[in-house]
């Protein structure tokens, strides 16, 4: 059977004429005659008895539509779903990203994304910046967001956002008056910093070691919210990222410090297995939050 057959068979069942099946078809009369003739040849049975000009349908043909309905309702379901992948109304989404975008930003782009795009799914995971990078290369997520440059030769990485860190001081701080803070103001002061590992302390460090500035390393944290709750809490005062910053404001003082310090945000994509059209739509989604929330 052929599905132009069991076309010409359901629109004769319900149109109850050639006539009007060849129009719903948009078909001539003798095709619609042709296609019938031979899905009773190929089923080895007939399905309609022909009198007086007419065709009716046999009791044979009536437990055959209901069948034939039930796999053109499929067939619609098939179409209907393929509408809505092309409009980006169904599918999933699965997004890996560093803390210090997936604690905040990404959490709200996303059911921002899921607004404009009503019926899709969507995952969020938080790892480490080398963890995101190992689940796009395994297929374990669409798209990733980074926070330290890595590089790896399966996949693409591109840059979102660079900006200088802020300095976060806890409220009554001596500094709360200061528009910006500079290394020398810090002098003596409790700092909550990242690991050593992390390059953003390479460089924070760099700068006081060369104006031989001494901190009292009070604590240390790798995730830039937590330095956020401990610097509220007292525990000295630190720089940081500027999203998170951006997002800790209420919480703490935030305050440009000076010689600038960048840290930025990439995108990471599979170079081996392009993204979904849901997934690149996403991405560009982000790319343009990003440039309202923070500038280009």
């Amino acid at each position: 059977m052929k599905i132009r057959q069991l076309e010409a068979f359901r629109a004769l069942i319900l149109r109850q004429t050639v006539t009007r099946a060849a129009d719903m078809l948009h078909v001539s009369q003798p095709a619609v005659t042709r296609l019938i003739n031979d899905l009773e040849a190929d089923i080895g049975f007939s399905l309609f008895d022909r009198s007086n000009g007419r065709l009716n349908p046999t009791p044979e043909a009536m437990v055959l539509f209901e069948e034939v309905e039930r796999s053109f309702a499929g067939i619609d379901r098939i179409a209907q779903t393929a509408e809505q992948i092309k409009s980006l109304r169904r599918g999933s989404l699965h997004v890996a990203g560093a803390p210090a975008l997936a604690l905040e930003f990404l959490p709200t782009t996303m059911t921002e994304f899921m607004r404009e795009h009503p019926g899709i799914s969507t995952t969020l995971l938080i790892h480490a910046s080398s963890i995101v990078i190992d689940m796009v290369v395994g297929r374990r997520c669409d798209v990733g967001f980074i926070a330290h440059p890595i590089t790896h030769a399966g996949v693409n990485i591109e840059t979102l956002h660079r900006a200088p860190m802020r300095c976060i001081l806890p409220h009554g701080h001596r500094l709360a008056d200061r528009d910006v803070i500079h290394p020398e103001d810090l002098r003596g002061e409790s700092f909550v910093s990242y690991p050593k590992e992390f390059d953003g302390r390479m460089y924070i460090d760099q700068i006081f070691a060369e104006r031989r500035i001494d901190r009292v390393m009070s604590a240390e944290s790798q995730l830039s919210a937590a330095i956020c709750v401990l610097v509220q809490h007292g525990a000295g005062v630190s720089i940081i990222d500027q999203v998170t910053a951006r997002y800790a404001a209420g919480r703490v003082i935030v305050k440009p410090f000076e010689p600038s310090v960048l840290s930025g945000f990439s995108l990471v994509t599979s170079n081996q297995h392009p993204p979904s059209q849901l997934a690149k739509a996403f991405v560009e989604f982000t790319k343009q939050r990003m440039i309202e929330a923070f500038g280009d």
